[in-house]
């Protein structure tokens, strides 16, 4: 099999040919996938534009429910960016490299404009002509302050920016970027299979793909295309690239909406996560929220509880909110009848707050118990950890005889 650079050589040198299959294609796109032919100083090339109605519905989200929101939120844009600062943004090329010899071939970009929302495509049907694509697609996304890609951090947007270098364009990209693939794995790579656009879309979208092309077969029917020139051939590519632009659009939705509290985590799992994406934030307010939701759940299991508790109770205790702190510490210690974690913050809390040694003495020497009754059933536990309490349990001997004299 030929290497990717002898066929990319091979169609430069087709494109000079005026008979050649793609050439005779390049002037004249089928009407019925709504392509027309583009033409600047540099070449020529395919450009479509289809307008989406707002109430169109991706899977469990209607296009115009982030105008209606609005799109600020600081954990994922700047405050001051709106819907119709947005570019989604997502590619298909010839490969899955970053360099110089992976291609481009199709652009796709979304946008929101008036009561409408646009997406268009830009097809390279001749590689020779990628300048011509690329001057016009540039200048096309240039106003738009905020890019939203899913893995396109690293990729698509990265990409782009190789093809303009190769091509002596000002680079002009220097905008926000928000990749979508990076909140997802947050949230959910703890749960779901992978954090795939297409198992995310499934899982939290409730968006299921029917007749889907997998984007790795796009790269082979280009190639099928250069050859024979049938671009009714690359319509399922063409489909596949605006499902995904508008799946990002549907993403967006969702992740702003669970990070303003619009929409309720649908899994305990990513409650927990959402509360800990607020937390290292120094968002103590809303993850407080999110974890109190999470251990008023009937339903919610005693591992995610647990984490909820933890979480918790560490953010009250540096606010210095020690009554709510030690409520939770109770509820956790009768809960969790094996874990001595609870046990031992309560030993602190009333060795060094309150002050009263006797309660301290026994909460320690309830974690001492806990800790063996572990070790009696086979589950791991650090020496270090048993050692740590048993001085703990002593020191606090010490002082609770001391305090009895």
């Amino acid at each position: 099999m030929s290497s990717l650079r002898d066929r990319l050589r091979l169609h430069f040198k087709n494109t000079e040919r005026p008979d050649s299959p793609a050439s005779v294609k390049a002037e004249m796109p089928d009407a019925a996938l709504g392509f027309s032919v583009r033409e600047n100083g540099s070449g020529t090339y395919f450009h479509r534009r289809k307008e989406i109605p707002l109430e169109t519905q991706i899977g469990r989200w209607s296009l115009g429910e982030l105008r209606e929101a609005g799109a600020g939120s600081d954990l994922l844009l700047p405050e001051e960016a709106g819907p119709e600062d947005l570019l989604f943004f997502d590619t298909e090329t010839t490969g899955l490299g970053t360099g110089a010899g992976n291609l481009i071939f199709l652009y796709g970009i979304g946008y929101f404009r008036e009561d409408v929302f646009v997406v268009e495509h830009y097809f390279l049907p001749r590689v020779g002509d990628e300048a011509a694509l690329l001057k016009d697609f540039l200048e096309r996304v240039a106003p738009f302050s905020v890019v939203v890609t899913y893995n396109g951090k690293a990729f698509d947007w990265n990409q782009l920016r190789t093809r303009a270098t190769l091509h002596r364009f000002p680079w002009e990209g220097t905008k926000e970027h928000c990749d979508l693939l990076y909140p997802s794995r947050r949230l959910w790579r703890d749960f779901l299979p992978s954090c795939r656009l297409q198992v995310v879309e499934s899982a939290c979208l409730g968006l299921e793909r029917k007749d889907d092309v997998p984007g790795h077969l796009a790269p082979a029917l280009y190639f099928d295309f250069l050859k024979k020139g049938h671009l009714t051939g690359l319509d399922g590519v063409f489909r596949h690239n605006e499902q995904d632009v508008l799946s990002l659009v549907a993403l967006f939705i969702h992740l702003h909406h669970l990070l303003e509290g619009r929409h309720p985590p649908g899994y305990p799992e990513e409650g927990l996560a959402l509360g800990r994406w607020w937390q290292s934030r120094g968002k103590d307010e809303p993850a407080l929220r999110v974890f109190g939701e999470l251990l008023s759940g009937s339903s919610v299991p005693l591992r995610i509880r647990r984490e909820a508790f933890r979480e918790s109770a560490r953010i009250l205790k540096r606010q210095g909110n020690w009554s709510d702190a030690h409520r939770l510490w109770t509820e956790w210690m009768e809960e969790d009848a094996w874990n001595p974690e609870p046990c031992v913050e309560l030993a602190k809390y009333f060795e060094h707050r309150t002050r009263e040694m006797e309660p301290a003495y026994r909460t320690a020497r309830e974690a001492l118990r806990r800790l063996s009754k572990r070790r009696r059933t086979g589950l791991r536990v650090s020496d270090k950890e048993r050692e740590a309490l048993k001085h703990r349990i002593r020191r606090l001997e010490e002082k609770r005889e001391g305090s009895l004299f």
